[in-house]
């Protein structure tokens, strides 16, 4: 199969969580094994993760690290691994959807996964026509001995789903859950109703993992549940402390002979928007709650 040709940004450099700091046209991959048939995977763009059945394996999400990622996966568990799951159609978890037979995402993504970023201009990427399968709640990924099942959680994106694998007890998210809380894109009684459906089945996994953070804090599901539900209510939430420290807004950096560098899970500083991720809204109600930070637009319903 045709690669990804990252030559084009060879002059670019990534920085890694274990200290390389590599041209971004060179395969760099970090892995750690969660459990015999799960891993963690870093390679450019948030975590991802290879869950392995009894014949094959499948990719939630697939980050936009240089080569080929399905040969490396299977390289990890000695097994066929033709299937991605996307848990939404940002490019960071959706560019390595091409070396897969099937991706299976939310059906909003279906026309959104693997639309690039502006930082990868000059990189040419393969047509967004590859096999595609649109799953929502209830939907199973037959994956033979380890039955996964998709519920739709979207807030970060509005296609955003979460995995269950029963097997292990895990639960895979995303960019849903936040470690230090969440600001909502849609309106605080969806994303009540979207967590509902997860408390459900709270029984059913010990560990929830994402792609900003890795493993979820113990405990962070229960608190954006209780806050949500809290807050609808109507109670009395503690307001936020005023940040005597902001954090500086990102700047590009550079090494010695001018090269760019990126770190390999923040974002690129030619993708952040002009006015910042979030936008100045007076509708915003800020609080804070078992601390962690929520924002949300009190006029939506």
């Amino acid at each position: 199969m045709e690669r990804i040709d990252f030559s084009p940004k060879h002059d670019t450099l990534i920085r890694y969580k274990d200290g390389a700091l590599l041209p971004m046209d060179v395969p760099h991959y970090e892995a750690t094994q969660l459990n015999e048939a799960t891993w963690q995977i870093m390679s450019s763009g948030d975590y991802h993760y290879l869950l392995v059945g009894e014949d094959v394996g499948v990719s939630i999400d697939t980050g936009y690290g240089a080569g080929n990622l399905r040969e490396y996966l299977e390289t990890l568990c000695q097994k066929p691994v033709p299937w991605v799951i996307n848990t939404h159609h940002h490019f960071d978890h959706t560019a390595n959807n091409f070396y897969f037979d099937m991706a299976y995402m939310g059906e909003e993504a279906l026309t959104r996964a693997s639309i690039p970023y502006p930082s990868f201009d000059g990189i040419s990427f393969p047509a967004p026509d590859y096999p595609k399968t649109a799953v929502g709640d209830g939907d199973l990924i037959p994956l033979a001995g380890r039955e996964l099942e998709i519920f739709r959680i979207g807030d970060h994106t509005e296609d955003g789903i979460a995995i269950l694998d029963r097997k292990y007890r895990m639960l895979f998210i995303g960019d849903e859950l936040m470690p230090h809380g969440k600001t909502l894109n849609g309106s605080l009684r969806k994303w009540k109703d979207s967590l509902e459906k997860l408390m459900a089945h709270r029984a059913e996994f010990d560990t929830i993992y994402c792609g900003g953070s890795g493993k979820v804090a113990d405990g962070c599901l229960e608190a954006f549940y209780e806050a949500a539900c809290k807050a609808l209510a109507g109670e009395e939430l503690e307001k936020p402390k005023k940040d005597e420290n902001p954090m500086p807004p990102m700047k590009a950096e550079y090494d010695a002979q001018g090269h760019e560098i990126y770190d390999c899970q923040r974002p690129h500083i030619e993708d952040i928007p002009k006015d910042g991720f979030f936008r100045e809204n007076p509708n915003m109600v800020d609080f804070v709650y078992k601390g962690y930070e929520f924002s949300y637009d009190k006029t939506l319903v």
